[in-house]
């Protein structure tokens, strides 16, 4: 079975007659080999900037108006969802994926209300080329009109920017996620969520478990990225209005009305940057000060380009956000889902104390980087968990020039829906053993070493930046977990769409220590 997902420029075309200012309009094909080729043809960058554009539309307005080799091409069949289904984009979105594909590699799909017509992309070939598309300029991020997500998650968040700007807040962003910033943190995740584990042991008559690691990932992303604990209360009415915002992201029908959850969302949205805000300030002042920040932020506050800029107010709050969504629904939702296979697959929890046994003999007790490093089949068992439940059911790109694309004519303006839950799903390493099984062990061998069609943190240039802390965080608690708990969860219900895969009866759970 071919596996390998390298990438190579394979030539050049110029289709004859295509020309501007005497300058022929390169169509390039981008290879995927050895899986299934994914071409995409684009007319060259130079014909879209600012000076000639016009200049090019008018010409081919004038005589053939499209480029021959990609007018000849045909577009994606329609979508094969019924018209009454087609809402399961956002409250059954593998369903979705699944029908709207059919046979097909790729679909379009209708216009809905809201929502704009969309191609859907079959392959992961396709998906990794829509997002790294966006540094050659074929791609960039959702169309504005997309409120849901703009309007929620800032102009200024990683998600919504296109480049240069993304590249450029990206880089001054990442200095608080390397390796040595995380393991600062350690020590304060296992505070955090041996607490919380804790408290569990001690309920009489167990606890919702989908709430509880809710609640822990809450009060530990506060913590690591402003650096200090919070009262209860404060952490209670945080993480209050943290559900009403993070609701809002799939609240359709996406209408900022007072009595909408959508609306209640964007209220929630400002409330938190105004707190973020005052922490921004004491930071600030205390970095003025020549005093240590800790913490997330204070990395990011201390920011700095080659010009001395800082980031900007609407730059941190944004971002603040999206790490907190990051690191705590990513995280919640993932931990759920683990800890229900956990209780169906008794073999994996006692390798994974088998695991807790030898790195705590190599290192001793306290859980370090070193020890993270070493929880291989914890790390397993995450991925995994990812490949079955993917937190991210899809997300969205704009076609910024016409391209071909697995045959098929992109115009200029298209949404790319990119099913990353399908793609995981079809997965080809694994189509031929169990797809649907819970097997870590696969995760493990040279293949499932490899990123193949999972992509649950993005691709490319859109690589989740903050990866590192959320792993960190589901190794630090998958640590504790098999050191010093038993557990039985309650398995048996619907599992509904939120932000992820979650349990419609909470996972009520046991824990004994």
């Amino acid at each position: 079975m071919h596996t390998s997902m390298q990438h190579r420029t394979t030539g050049v075309r110029v289709p004859k007659g295509t020309t501007t200012g005497g300058q022929s309009a390169a169509v390039v094909g981008i290879r995927s080999r050895p899986a299934r080729h994914v071409h995409m043809a684009a007319r060259a960058a130079h014909l879209h900037s600012s000076n000639n554009s016009a200049d090019f539309h008018e010409q081919q307005d004038a005589s053939s108006g499209k480029c021959p080799f990609l007018a000849a091409l045909p577009t994606p069949p329609p979508a094969q969802n019924a018209w009454w289904r087609r809402l399961q984009q956002l409250f059954n979105p593998a369903e979705y994926q699944r029908e709207a594909l059919g046979p097909h590699t790729m679909v379009a799909g209708p216009k809905q209300m809201l929502m704009p017509p969309q191609y859907v992309l079959g392959s992961a070939d396709m998906v990794k080329a829509a997002f790294s598309g966006e540094a050659d300029g074929t791609t960039t991020v959702a169309p504005p009109n997309l409120l849901s997500s703009r309007s929620l998650l800032g102009d200024q968040s990683l998600l919504m920017l296109p480049e240069p700007q993304h590249k450029y807040l990206r880089n001054l962003i990442m200095p608080a996620f390397t390796a040595e910033a995380i393991e600062r943190l350690v020590p304060r995740m296992e505070a955090v969520l041996a607490r919380h584990m804790d408290s569990w042991a001690d309920a009489p008559g167990g606890v919702k478990a989908h709430s509880e690691l809710r609640h822990m990932t809450f009060e530990f992303i506060v913590a690591v990225v402003l650096g200090r604990d919070y009262p209860e209360p404060v952490i209670s009415r945080l993480s209050g209005l943290y559900t009403t915002w993070a609701a809002g992201l799939l609240a359709w029908p996406f209408i900022d009305l007072p009595f909408t959850a959508y609306g209640n969302a964007v209220r929630a949205k400002q409330q938190l940057l105004d707190w973020f805000q005052a922490a921004v300030d004491e930071a600030r002042q205390q970095l003025a000060a020549g005093q240590a920040v800790p913490g997330i932020l204070g990395s990011l506050v201390s920011a700095v380009d080659e010009h001395g800029n800082r980031l900007t107010d609407e730059q941190l709050g944004d971002n603040l956000l999206l790490i907190m969504l990051a690191g705590h629904d990513t995280s919640s939702t993932t931990l759920t889902n683990v800890m229900a296979l956990l209780h169906s697959h008794p073999h994996v929890v006692e390798r994974l104390r088998e695991e807790q046994r030898r790195v705590t003999a190599r290192h001793g007790q306290r859980i370090t980087g070193a020890i993270l490093k070493e929880m291989t089949y914890a790390d397993a068992v995450i991925r995994e968990t990812l490949r079955l439940n993917n937190v991210v059911a899809g997300l969205m790109r704009q076609a910024a020039k016409d391209f071909e694309m697995g045959g098929y004519r992109v115009h200029e303006g298209t949404v790319l829906y990119l099913p990353l839950t399908h793609i995981a799903h079809n997965d080809p390493r694994w189509l031929q053993q169990q797809p649907e099984a819970f097997v870590p062990e696969r995760m493990m061998t040279p293949e499932g070493m490899k990123g193949g069609a999972q992509m649950p943190f993005g691709h490319g240039p859109r690589f989740c930046a903050g990866y590192a802390v959320a792993m960190a965080e589901m190794k630090v608690y998958l640590a504790l977990l098999a050191r010093r708990y038993d557990f039985a969860c309650d398995t048996n219900t619907h599992w509904k769409q939120e932000v992820g895969r979650v349990p419609a009866n909470g996972l009520p759970t046991i824990f004994t220590r």
